[in-house]
């Protein structure tokens, strides 16, 4: 009796099976069950266990293979491979490799614990596809080194129909789900929830086996072992509520695909916390600055807005960059030194401030980088910037006072009176600007020139040697030989 897959189908099963089960050793023993009802294909290791159908009517036969058979007949075409049990328990796989037909023979016998792998739920709780980008999201939010809690785990939350993670700077809560249980479970992150071969249009169905939590969408079974014994925080006390918020920072779309982009390459050197300043005071700027940089960086989202009290925010670049990746635009804020919210219907999203003290000031002679739609969209009303300290309550950011600072030495009017004054002010500033970068430009390229130079004549320098280790060489050479004819 022969089974057969397609060489599509390896690499998929090899693609998920790697996810879930990691990168370890060779990988554990494929089982292939062909019956009545179809082919199964399924493989158990340590806390997670797949299983892949393939319905039709088949004989039954069960087979056993290494997981390096996968690697050996995986391909991008569905080219059938046929397996078939061969004398002394071995199993012969044919495929055909293009034209070259392929005929491997491997050894293995049922795993010690095949009857162990985890049982179907009796019950399963339906749930819309995005469920496996929400367990893949909240997996990023981890922590596997985390000792006091297990905040290496996802925690599913029965009666909110939540999944709560956190690494202890920052949590992610998503909600909107159906779990099939009393109280809250803890299972380990898993890279597989972000495997394509899973996605699709296919609801997941969710239920608990024993000490398994299964996840099933199309053909596809994960089953991913519970933590009994891990402690979780209550993620509920950390998330402050939306009408608490002090300011309110809205990106435009525009704005934060400029400000994901440009996040990475902002100027730092501390390879843990990656600071980067958020200031809402007169405009929406991010700033950034080195330990041996002279002048700091800026970015001003012009195409953006904010309201509510000035505030300057010392904050992780890299948990201001995941809200942009999760896909929020609004930012709450409660103060310098709490932290910062995003939500929307079914998510928050929240990650603690750095110390205020170490927040960048705005500079004159700042490098300053505007937001592409700064030259294009002039519509947008831009608030004016406001000298007392950050922490200075106002009722509405772009409400008309009086002249105040703007934070560069510059003072600003009434808008409707005033408006020309301060666009020739912009002017100028955007003119200093543009000095500033063409000075540092031409720096750069006298040092590319310098080090161009240098290495001209580092060149020259090593292609003499060469040539002198070749003649010592060439003269031992002789001398050798001259030994040899007794001279």
């Amino acid at each position: 009796m022969a089974i057969s897959i397609t060489r599509r189908q390896a690499l998929q099963l090899r693609a998920v099976m790697r996810r879930a089960f990691g990168n370890r050793g060779s990988g554990p023993a494929l089982g292939f069950i062909a019956d009545a009802e179809g082919l199964r294909v399924k493989a158990r290791f340590a806390d997670a266990a797949v299983e892949y159908h393939a319905p039709g009517e088949h004989p039954t036969e069960t087979l056993w293979l290494p997981f390096q058979f996968l690697a050996d007949c995986e391909g991008k075409k569905d080219e059938p491979v046929e397996l078939a049990a061969a004398d002394k328990g071995r199993v012969t796989a044919q495929w055909r490799n293009g034209s070259v037909p392929q005929i491997v023979s491997y050894d293995c016998e049922p795993p010690a614990d095949a009857d162990k792998f985890p049982g179907v739920p009796e019950t399963f709780a339906e749930n819309p596809p995005r469920l496996l980008q929400s367990l893949a999201d909240a997996g990023e939010s981890c922590d596997p080194d985390s000792v006091r809690f297990a905040l290496a785990c996802l925690q599913l939350r029965g009666q909110q129909g939540s999944i709560g993670a956190t690494d202890g700077r920052q949590l992610l809560v998503q909600s909107g789900y159906t779990f099939p249980w009393e109280g809250d479970i803890l299972i380990p992150r898993s890279k597989v929830f972000s495997s394509p071969e899973l996605a699709g249009d296919h609801p997941v169905l969710v239920g608990k086996a024993g000490d398994y939590v299964a996840f099933r969408t199309g053909p596809w079974t994960i089953w991913i072992a519970v933590n009994k014994d891990g402690r979780f925080p209550d993620l509920s006390r950390h998330i402050p509520q939306p009408a608490d918020a002090t300011a309110r920072c809205t990106l435009s779309a525009t704005d934060a695909a400029f400000l994901a982009q440009s996040l990475p390459s902002l100027p730092s050197d501390d390879a843990y916390n990656f600071p980067v300043t958020l200031d809402l005071n007169g405009y929406v700027a991010i700033r950034a600055k080195a330990v041996d940089q002279a002048k700091p960086t800026e970015i001003v989202l012009s195409g953006s807005s904010w309201s509510g009290e000035p505030v300057r925010l010392n904050m992780n670049r890299k948990f201001l960059a995941r809200a942009l990746k999760l896909g929020f635009h609004d930012l709450l804020v409660y103060g310098d030194k709490v932290p910062v919210v995003c939500h929307d219907e079914h998510r928050h999203f929240v990650w603690a401030t750095l110390e205020p003290e170490s927040a960048i000031p705005p500079a004159e002679d700042a490098i300053r980088i505007e937001s592409p739609q700064a030259a294009t969209d002039n519509s947008i009303p831009q608030p004016k910037r406001r000298t007392p300290t950050v922490n200075e309550s106002s009722t509405n950011s772009n409400s008309n006072g009086s002249a105040a600072s703007n934070g560069n030495g510059q003072a600003n009017g009434h808008a409707k009176t005033n408006g020309q004054a301060r666009k020739a002010t912009g002017r100028k500033a955007e003119l200093q600007d543009s000095a500033a970068l063409i000075a540092q430009a031409e720096k750069f390229r006298t040092a590319l020139h310098d080090l161009m130079h240098q290495a001209n004549g580092l060149v020259k320098s090593l292609k003499q040697h060469r040539r002198q280790s070749r003649a010592i060489q060439s003269t031992l050479d002789s001398i050798r030989q001259l030994k040899g004819l007794g001279v």
